[in-house]
Order: structure tokens, then sequence, then C-alpha cells
């Protein structure tokens, strides 16, 4: 039996509430993307954008406040361009960053099936934006900022593109006709190009006059490349013009992401 003088002996130890991590209540798995949404609360209406989205909730980026608990009405633009309604409650809030939210019920029936086909999308959409990432990542960032040219051999960077081309391909079946798909066209076509180019460069127009033509009009005419680009192309300036190249993917690729 303990007695006082026992427990006076025994060392109290205060745990700080911030050190001790949440468990994971998340039933749905969450993909990371950006949307816009607009929603309906207690304070009125507001404008933001999805970070992340799941089956079953979602964040809101945002300095709107929301209270905890709230019922919220949300609406969200997929990918597609078409928007979802639905009814949802505040889970949790992050002052001046935005907000989660757990779905309670779509508006319309036929709008919950429309997201769900769209999640899935989604994830595929996600699996095509990292296999060009892998890309992309030939060309690494130069010391004191900007990006260099391909830090590999032209076969190398070849392989890293037909790596990439499956699950591109695989994206682009899943998707319907709309903005990120466009999106996803341009940006493996200017990764194609990279390597096209960069061939017609190297060779110079003696080796293969005909190739290197069709390479500087790629250039000047399809993505409309300043002078200073298309007078590199004609100098053998190779790396500046794979890097004119690689900006341009990479916008595109920031608008499929």
């Amino acid at each position: 039996m303990s007695t006082v003088a026992d427990t006076a002996n025994v060392e109290i130890i205060v745990v700080d509430a911030d050190a001790v991590e949440p468990i994971e209540r998340r039933r749905h798995e969450r993909i990371n993307i950006y949307l816009k949404a607009r929603w309906e609360g207690l304070l009125g209406c507001h404008e933001g954008t999805l970070s992340d989205i799941s089956t079953g909730g979602c964040f809101i980026l945002s300095e709107s406040p929301a209270t905890l608990r709230e019922l919220i009405r949300l609406e969200i633009e997929l990918h597609t361009g078409e928007w979802v309604r639905v009814w949802g409650e505040v889970t949790n809030q992050f002052a001046g960053v935005g907000f989660g939210v757990r779905y309670t019920e779509f508006e319309e029936e036929e709008e919950e099936s429309t997201f769900a086909l769209s999640l899935e999308q989604t994830k595929s959409i996600k699996a095509g934006v990292e296999a060009l990432k892998s890309v992309d990542a030939a060309f690494l960032e130069a010391e004191g900022g900007g990006v260099c040219a391909p830090q590999m051999a032209r076969h190398e960077y070849k392989a890293r593109l037909l790596l990439a081309l499956p699950t591109v391909n695989k994206t682009l079946l899943d998707l319907p006709e709309c903005q990120k798909k466009t999106a996803f066209r341009l940006c493996v076509q200017a990764y194609a190009d990279v390597y096209r180019v960069w061939g017609a460069s190297a060779c110079g127009t003696v080796a293969n006059p005909k190739e290197w033509l069709e390479a500087y009009r790629c250039l000047k005419d399809k993505y409309e490349a300043p002078t200073d680009t298309t007078e590199a192309m004609r100098r053998g300036d190779t790396a500046s013009v794979l890097v004119f190249l690689r900006q341009k993917a990479r916008i595109y690729l920031t608008f499929a992401s």
C-alpha cells in the first residue's frame, strides 16, 4: 500500500501538449492538388483554394475566417471546369492559413458520382505530373540561380522521356478534353522537342541541314523563341536553346499540375 511519503519521491513529468502528435484519423487518401473553391457560411461568402482533396474531405487555403464545427456550403471547381456543390463541416482551422472540411452531403446525387470520377482522374494527373518531373530533373539548377542544360548524355535524356511516356499516355487517356489535358499534350511535346532540337543543334547546319532547319523553324514558329534564342541556335549554343525549351515545358507542366 502506497503512502504519502512514497508518492513524494515520484518524479512528475509534465508533457507539453504541443509535443503530442495527434492520432491520424483520416480514413480517405488525400491528394495534393490546387483547385478553386468558394463557400458560404456564418460569416458570409468567400473564395479560396483547395490544397488537398479526398472522398471524405479537403483543406481550403484562405485567410477568411471559419468557425470550428460550422456547416458550410462549398463549391469546388474540378479540373474539367465543372463545379460540384457539397455541404461540409469545418473540422479544424489555422488562422490566416485555412481550414479543413469534412463532407456531409452532396446537393445532387449525380454530383457525387462526378466528384468520385474526378478524384480518380486527379490521381492519374498526379502520376503523370510526377513522371514528367523525372524528365525535367535532367535540368539542374545552376549556381547563383537559373537553370543549366541537361547534365547527362542525349541518349540518357531519351531514356528518361521514354520511361515517362506510358504513365503520361495513361493520364491522357483517363482525362476528358479539358485545359489540363491540353497542358499535358503541350508539355510532353516540349520535352520531346528538347531531344529533337538537341540533336539538330549539336550536328549543326553542315551535317544535317534539313533536320537543323526544321528544328530552327520549330523554335521560331512553334515556340516563338526570342531573337537571342534563335541566334544561339545559329551559333551552335545548344545549352541556351535547351534551357529555353525547358522553360516552355515547365510552364505547361505547371498548368498540368
